[in-house]
């Protein structure tokens, strides 16, 4: 006869549970998103993704307003520079539609474009560039990897582990 499976309780399915990013980006910046009128955040975080990198260093979104009681059909504001705010109108239903096929509902019903330079991106400083391994370190990393040596996996592992070691002084 087959078991039951023993119950699990929710403190146990909490701690083991997948979680989603965009739930994780959605609790950073649900506050601060709201307040200038995102009641989704993920058209914040996932800006490049939904109009695609070269639009996306175009035009930045900085509003959305909705009809009062009502999370449909909203009008969302963006800012881009003044050539860029002529292609972006010309593009506007093209726009429309991958905004809304992101969220699966017609959530904006129209751009609102506000001649106004983007953001600029906060630019990270380059990492340091890694020190040379030694002979030893090199040979014991290709030993780890064995079997898989020659293989995409084992080059990628090759690779991860010559970082890993070169950073460790």
């Amino acid at each position: 006869m087959r078991r039951a499976p023993a119950p699990v309780d929710d403190e146990t399915r909490r701690r083991y549970a997948t979680v989603d990013v965009g739930r994780l980006v959605g609790a950073v910046l649900g506050p601060t998103a709201r307040r200038r009128g995102f009641t989704e955040t993920a058209i914040l975080a996932d800006w490049g993704t939904i109009v695609g990198p070269t639009l996306a260093g175009r035009c930045q979104p900085v509003r959305v307003e909705f009809p009062r009681g009502k999370a449909r059909g909203g009008t969302l504001e963006l800012h881009a520079r003044g050539g860029a705010a002529l292609e972006i109108q010309h593009l506007a239903p093209q726009l429309l539609e991958r905004i809304n096929g992101f969220f699966g509902y017609a959530a904006i019903r129209r751009l609102r474009l506000i001649q106004a330079p983007p953001v600029a991106p906060v630019r990270r400083a380059p990492a340091p560039p890694l020190r040379p391994l030694s002979g030893a370190e090199e040979e014991l990393l290709r030993r780890s990897i064995g079997a898989l040596q020659g293989q995409p996996l084992g080059t990628a592992l090759l690779a991860l582990g010559r970082a890993l070691h070169a950073r460790q002084r």
